[in-house]
């Protein structure tokens, strides 16, 4: 019994100081992250990294959202734009750049305590020390990828919606537009959210929400009709994604590293511009989907099985997170989220959790559509942790009551 009563008195003082511990966290990730920065320097290890560094000094230098002195839609532009202040303070700096990603984990792990509280206050405890010592969002917040940006709009839009006053609905379709021209993927995203707020009947902050969201993709999409001469929504990789991951070659965890050089060599030979690459691609590899329909059919199954892989093959060679250390991390995080599944008859699930298994299950489902990387499921990683995080608050707070 004084065991018991320990537990009940511990889960107690954890929710009486969930804030505090939220704090304690976002410190934590702060000097985890930093402290990997400063390991690795200024060396930028893999190709996307020279890309967005390109892009980020080219609109520095005056010359606007280019790619060796051509105008581009290639990438989307959410993140150069997002990396352009701190570019311009630090005189391109690659250290100075990886602290944006810092900054941005830093804010998700507060985001995630913000969300977390809204299910128990423990449970938002809980998910903001996890995502703070999580390795794989560490290490990809201090490489310069979109993913952790992306996770602090994807879960600030979130609270801000949910908090359902016009201020927060509009900084929540601030956070959406940008989610949108940063990883363009999520944008479903955008139509989940707002069908839960159609289940309470804000009809008016559905239409402010999309509203605002539309503001920043509106603004890029007449800047690709002036500049590029073609309707680009948000940018023109999307058939060479599609191609890479639905070819005779491809394979689940294929990804970038599948031949897709006779496509590239028929490209080059019709002379066709970026808006033309990319709908040669795509054609191409719709032109196989419909062809091959098993095999497509049993390749998307493998690519959405390969989502929740602890690890990848990297085309471009460099220092790789740990295998055994994010599978030791991953796999406990993912059977606790999919145990809170299997209790929702005795803890009904708070709408927190249902937008939390929406969202990667859509997204989820939807990279699977072009190929997958460990690296594009980071914020899926951190939503996960939130129903890991209310599985163990709900277990903790039920035993101790029936005991």
């Amino acid at each position: 019994m004084t065991a018991v009563v320990a537990r009940a008195r511990l889960l107690d003082r954890i929710e009486a100081h969930a804030g505090r511990i939220a704090l304690a966290a976002v410190g934590l990730a702060v000097v985890l992250s930093a402290g990997y920065a400063i390991v690795l320097g200024g060396e930028l290890r893999y190709l996307d990294e020279h890309v967005y560094t390109e892009l980020t000094r080219s609109m520095a230098h005056g010359h606007g959202y280019s790619a060796d002195g051509n105008v581009t839609a290639y990438r989307p532009p959410g993140y150069p734009f997002l990396l352009l202040p701190v570019y311009l303070l630090s005189g391109g700096a690659v250290f100075a750049l990886r602290l944006v990603g810092v900054a941005c984990l830093a804010g998700s792990v507060w985001f995630a305590y913000l969300l977390g509280r809204r299910i128990t206050p423990a449970a938002g405890a809980l998910a903001a020390v996890v995502l703070a010592c999580y390795p794989l969002l560490v290490y990809t917040a201090t490489a310069l990828y979109p993913q952790v940006p992306a996770l602090l709009m994807l879960l600030a839009m979130t609270e801000f919606a949910l908090r359902c006053r016009p201020l927060w609905i509009v900084l929540s379709g601030l956070c959406a537009g940008s989610l949108i021209l940063t990883v363009p993927s999520f944008a479903p995203s955008l139509l989940v959210l707002a069908v839960f707020l159609g289940l309470r009947k804000n009809w008016r902050s559905i239409v402010l929400l999309f509203a605002v969201a539309a503001v920043l993709p509106g603004l890029w999409c007449v800047r690709n009709a002036v500049q590029l001469h073609a309707f680009v929504p948000v940018s023109t990789n999307n058939g060479v994604n599609l191609l890479l991951g639905n070819n005779p070659g491809a394979t689940p965890g294929s990804g970038t590293t599948v031949d897709i050089s006779a496509w590239d060599s028929r490209a080059k030979e019709l002379r066709l511009d970026e808006v033309g690459i990319d709908g040669f691609y795509r054609e191409a590899a719709v032109d196989w989907i419909t062809a091959h329909p098993g095999d497509a059919a049993a390749l998307y199954l493998g690519k959405v099985a390969h989502t929740f892989a602890y690890s990848d093959s990297l085309k471009t060679s460099g220092q790789g997170a740990s295998d055994l250390l994010a599978a030791l991390t991953y796999y406990p995080v993912l059977a606790l989220a999919a145990l809170r599944l299997l209790l929702v008859r005795r803890f009904p699930m708070h709408r927190v959790e249902k937008l939390a298994l929406w969202f990667i299950v859509l997204n989820v489902l939807l990279l699977a559509v072009f190929f997958t990387r460990v690296r594009f499921r980071v914020p899926l990683d951190a939503l996960t942790i939130v129903l890991a995080a209310s599985a163990v608050a709900h277990l903790w707070r039920g035993r101790t009551e029936a005991r």
